[in-house]
């Protein structure tokens, strides 16, 4: 009798240890599948912005440069903002003269990197300018590359570069 409780104790600690096992292995899945999750949310949310930034930084109507520049700066690194304002300031003038209207609108967006403070998506946009010579509008593709930092917990654009 002693040999069968000693089968049945020596039984009952292999369950016991085959079911910790069995639940440190869900738990550490499910952690692996949540952080699999999250990943696929971040990328998923972060190519969205990209596509809301490209629309953004390159739709622009010449009646309004002046207050887009300054709301679209709040969505850029302090040292895109400044170039991004500079070349709205630079070109004003021709925009205001020859009254241009540019809207785009996204076809696709991909991100080519994404890590904890970087990434990088690839835009390709559909756009028409219109200009006091042209008021129907000239339709043009646009592909942009646009880098994004994580500042203080937000993605904002670094760097907005044609392709």
């Amino acid at each position: 009798m002693q040999s069968t409780s000693r089968r049945a104790v020596a039984l009952l600690v292999a369950a016991v240890v085959a079911l910790a096992a069995a639940a440190t292995f869900a738990v550490i899945e499910s952690r692996h599948a949540s952080h699999a999750s999250s990943l696929s949310h971040e990328r998923t949310n972060v190519t969205a912005l990209a596509g809301q930034y490209a629309v953004d930084f390159t739709s622009i109507d010449y009646r309004h440069m002046q207050d887009q520049a300054k709301a679209e700066a709040k969505n850029a690194t302090s040292a895109f903002g400044n170039v991004y304002t500079a070349t709205i300031q630079t070109f004003g003038t021709y925009y205001t003269k020859h009254q241009i209207v540019e809207t785009t609108s996204v076809q696709r967006a991909a991100l080519s990197s994404l890590n904890s403070t970087t990434a990088v998506a690839l835009v390709a946009l559909r756009g028409v300018t219109t200009t006091s010579t042209n008021k129907t509008g000239s339709p043009q593709l646009l592909r942009i590359l646009i880098t994004m930092t994580k500042v203080n917990g937000h993605w904002l654009t670094s760097n907005l570069a044609p392709q």
